[in-house]
């Protein structure tokens, strides 16, 4: 966060100290509730808030599914810039770190799907960038459909961890390379499920509690650790405070993923990213959770 900057034309010395120490409390207040709150809502609009973003747009319509306040939630938002430009932001309940962003539609209803902007909250900060897409969806009546969402690069994103704040070219490598990791992990993981149907996943406890054992079997207790995984001549090595089974890595991983879970950033990701790591893996299912037929205007 940049420094605040005091005009002295305007104020004298006490009134700015005043004044910066106005502004800190509130803003250590405000930090302070949306760390504790742990809630995904409150990190981004908190940071919105902070950065001024959330003032740069305006509602101009809004949409949502019916019945409101029950189950599922899925709200299609009209905006307005302040530079006059329309666009479309779509959100659902069951994905609070995924909104889509998209052209204004046309006289038939169909727009291009531009992004996706991605929040994945931890208790020590966030990860939010926006991720360009090459898609395009439809909207008449109450009727929405998004026919194709390809996920593309990251393009903009900030960090926050402890008390660093990352923006600019540094976030958005940092960003880039833990993706690359990511679509690694998960694709992997799909190849790994998709001949077993036993396997049913919907949300992300379900997802965590399935493979967090196995991808991190020293970190769980005897009763969760996987039938397979076994301690008997392994190799062993230290990363990260934690002594990672060797033998297992090799048994288990494919080659391009050892090194990653052996050093520990496997780790350091799932526990920085997991809901993220969650919307990689689960990209289709997310896509076609926003398709509905009952949006009703409330604005």
């Amino acid at each position: 966060m940049e420094k605040e900057k005091i005009n002295t034309g305007k104020f004298n010395h006490a009134e700015a100290q005043r004044t910066r120490r106005i502004s800190r409390y509130f803003s250590g207040i405000l930090l302070l509730s949306i760390f504790l709150a742990g809630c995904t809502t409150m990190v981004q609009k908190g940071g919105e808030v902070i950065e001024g973003s959330a003032f740069a747009e305006k509602t101009t319509a809004v949409y949502r599914s019916v019945p409101a306040g029950k189950g599922t939630r899925i709200e299609l938002r009209e905006l307005i810039s302040r530079e006059g430009e329309t666009s479309i932001e779509i959100t659902n309940s069951a994905w609070p770190g995924l909104a889509f962003r998209g052209n204004y539609p046309d006289n038939s209803g169909n727009f291009e799907l531009t992004s996706a902007r991605i929040l994945s909250s931890h208790v020590q900060g966030w990860n939010e960038f926006s991720l360009d897409l090459l898609g395009n969806a439809a909207f008449s009546g109450s009727n929405l459909r998004i026919n194709e969402a390809e996920r593309i690069q990251i393009s903009s994103g900030k960090i926050r961890l402890k008390s660093n704040y990352l923006t600019g070219p540094t976030a958005l490598t940092t960003l880039r390379n833990r993706r690359e990791r990511i679509l690694a992990l998960t694709e992997w993981m799909i190849e790994k499920l998709q001949n077993d149907y036993s396997v049913v996943i919907n949300n992300q406890r379900e997802f965590e509690n399935y493979w967090k054992p196995i991808l991190f079997p020293e970190l769980m207790s005897k009763k969760k650790v996987p039938s397979d995984y076994t301690t008997e001549n392994a190799k062993w090595r230290r990363a990260d405070s934690v002594k990672w089974n060797l033998s297992y890595t090799q048994r288990l991983f494919p080659e391009g993923l050892r090194e990653y879970r052996n050093s520990g950033a496997m780790l350091r990701d799932w526990e920085e990213a997991l809901p993220w790591i969650y919307i990689e893996y689960s990209w289709d299912t997310a896509v076609n959770s926003f398709n509905i037929n009952s949006l009703q205007k409330t604005k």
